[in-house]
């Protein structure tokens, strides 16, 4: 590699001392690393260059670092040092950022560092998106015309946004799968042959993925109705087909229903669909769509009982990777939103201060950088800025993002004995901190404070993203929604309250479900409302 000029040197030397304020897991972009305040790092010797290097990649199990070569983009290094161009995501939400300056360090992970989604300053969110009907024309709520469809599609590409399948989205909410920042589940309900000729070439072109939710008695069943041929040809081509019910009417008990009669209507609604699916698909249908996105506790007994393993509502907001498996979260899309109203549904990061590790005892080490011998190599030095950054974080009480640090320094130097020994001590001190947690949300759990257990098994998470015990009590345990009190005035709608807390009308719906209210109701001045928190939508007011 040729040796860089003065300014990429600069522009180095910027890009690394900057990147001392941030973390070697990046907060999404639109949070800068200025906010995390973290001190000016001591004077340092100038970086090494690429060509003094004496070698143009280090690499460990864990990360590739190199410097970036002119024209370098991030699929190009994602074809280099991972054999794959859609693994640029992994790049770009490692670093925080696309752009990608020659000579400027880059920090390459080798695999999954947070499959969970979760940091310090909040956790990510997965948006699931519902259609219905695709046509030349809108008609009513649920039938979309085609151009609309199209444009959304092509928001979503524009913005960066990856259309997950099915699978991997279900393998983020065991917490065994890091997604990109910007993912999205599509979902197509009900098994409309419109599918075929509207959305189909659409999502090729694009390269997304799709879901459809059938109900068995529609397939085959008229002009407008896919084929089971149909659906196999779409599977072959890398969509997904899953259940939506038999007959796509309500799965709830009704008033007057014997709990026999129940169990019945549920055999014919839930395991019918299996048995052609196994039919018809070769395989059986390990996910649900609640028919008009309705369920209780009791219909989640069968729902579990008839081998389902995951289940959608329609409430509109989006998932964590620890969202309850049997009632993860999907908006409807509708067929007079505009493109603005449609981007109220992208939300992908909750930001929530979750703490930082108590650091009462903590004093600083002498710099590496500034304890380096004058005839300190060039490796040695780039691996002491990475020392310099792991302990301000440390500092900060950001252990794993300090971890994270000492790691990319071992990669550059790993005969450092001083980094080998502050890793053992950082990854003590993590797992000691994550116990610590873990006994005081149990505790929490005991005495009925689920807010605040759920508080103590996220910053858990944060220290441990493989932890499965912080994982599985939030999945299953913690579901605690905050909410705020609405006394109702005069001329008050589900809209107007929807569009005064959330900016948002159409998540009237979610404030109608938490009220157990039609999402048409008309309100009666005096009555208190729930208007619950939706995880990654700021409340605008109180």
């Amino acid at each position: 590699m040729r040796e860089p000029s003065t300014r990429r040197l600069l522009v180095t030397v910027g890009f690394i001392l900057a990147a001392a304020a941030c973390t070697a897991v990046r907060p999404p972009p639109e949070r800068g690393p200025g906010e995390l305040s973290l001190p000016i790092p001591p004077p340092v010797p100038p970086v090494p260059t690429p060509s003094a290097m004496g070698a143009e990649v280090f690499e460990s199990s864990d990360f590739v670092v190199t410097f970036a070569e002119a024209g370098d983009t991030v699929e190009r290094l994602a074809t280099r040092y991972l054999g794959d161009p859609r693994k640029a995501w992994t790049i770009e939400d490692y670093s925080g950022t696309r752009a990608i300056t020659e000579g400027q360090e880059v920090i390459i992970p080798k695999r999954e560092w947070n499959p969970v989604g979760v940091f310090p300053w909040g956790y990510q969110l997965v948006p699931v998106l519902v259609y219905h009907n695709v046509g030349p024309e809108q008609k009513g709520r649920l039938l979309m015309t085609a151009r609309n469809l199209e444009a959304q599609m092509r928001h979503l590409h524009d913005d960066g946004f990856q259309a997950v399948s099915l699978q991997d989205f279900l393998a983020f909410t065991t917490g065994s799968r890091q997604l990109p920042r910007k993912s999205v589940l599509l979902a197509f309900d009900d098994g409309y042959r419109s599918f075929m000729r509207y959305v189909r070439p659409v999502l090729k072109e694009l390269g997304f993925s799709a879901t459809l939710f059938v109900y068995t008695d529609h397939i085959g069943a008229g002009g407008n109705a896919l084929s089971w041929q149909e659906l196999r040809a779409l599977i072959d081509e890398g969509f997904d087909v899953q259940a939506h019910s038999k007959t796509h009417s309500k799965l709830l008990r009704q008033e007057g229903e014997s709990e026999a009669a129940y169990a019945r209507r549920m055999e014919k609604e839930l395991a019918y669909p299996l048995a052609l699916f196994r039919k018809h698909l070769g395989r059986a249908s390990e996910t649900l769509a609640y028919p008009y996105g309705d369920t209780d506790e009791e219909l989640l007994q069968h729902v579990v009982q008839h081998g389902y393993v995951a289940a959608f509502t329609v409430r509109r907001q989006a998932n964590p990777a620890f969202v309850f498996p049997l009632k993860m979260n999907r908006s409807q899309i509708y067929a007079g939103m505009t493109l603005e109203e449609f981007a109220k549904n992208l939300t992908v990061f909750q930001d929530e201060t979750l703490g930082v590790a108590k650091t009462p005892d903590w004093k600083p080490s002498a710099s590496p950088v500034t304890a380096a011998p004058p005839a300190a190599s060039p490796r040695e030095r780039l691996a002491a800025l990475h020392d310099v950054r792991s302990e301000l974080l440390e500092h900060r009480g950001l252990l794993r993002q300090a971890l994270e640090e000492r790691m990319i320094a071992l990669t550059v130097n790993p005969r450092d004995r001083g980094a080998q020994e502050a890793l053992k001590r950082l990854v003590g001190r993590i797992a000691h901190e994550v116990a610590v947690l873990l006994q005081e949300g149990r505790e929490l759990i005991g005495r009925g404070l689920l807010g605040e257990a759920r508080q103590r098994f996220l910053a858990a998470l944060s220290l441990d993203p493989t932890n499965r015990m912080a994982f599985e009590t939030l999945r299953n345990q913690v579901r605690e929604v905050m909410v705020i009190a609405h006394t109702v005035r005069p001329g008050d709608t589900l809209a107007s309250l929807a569009e005064l807390y959330y900016g948002d009308r159409f998540r009237a719906e979610v404030i109608a479900e938490t009220n157990q209210l039609p999402v048409n109701a008309p309100l009666v001045a005096g009555r208190t409302l729930q208007i619950p928190e939706i995880p990654g939508v700021v409340i605008l007011s109180h």
